[in-house]
């Protein structure tokens, strides 16, 4: 999901795709099946993202259960997924699978 976002960049003009939280949430998911840890500011300069847009959407995903680290929006902490984070990651990987198979029909 992560390089075919970064793909659409390649093509289009990156400024009609800013979804900072989508691409944060990608992030820390790809980084907890590698078993590595991220910060705010890994994930910003990986992504190309303001630094104070993501610490809002960190701020937001804490406040919203989806992201652990200390809700306060520093760059510096080391982020994780919620459990609540992770079980929506696998119900959309679910979906995303059905699709994938439903073309290849």
């Amino acid at each position: 999901m992560l390089e075919f976002r970064r793909a659409r960049e390649t093509v289009f003009p990156k400024e009609i795709f800013g979804e900072p939280g989508w691409d944060l949430l990608i992030e820390l998911f790809i980084a907890d099946a590698k078993g590595r840890r991220l910060t705010g500011s890994d994930v910003s300069a990986r992504n190309n993202i303001a630094p104070s847009t993501l610490s809002r959407w960190l701020i937001h995903l804490s406040k919203s259960g989806y992201i652990v680290g200390d809700g306060t929006g520093d760059l510096d902490d080391a982020l994780v997924l919620s459990p609540l984070g992770l079980a929506h990651f696998e119900i959309i990987i679910g979906k995303l699978a059905q699709l994938h198979e439903s073309v290849e029909r």
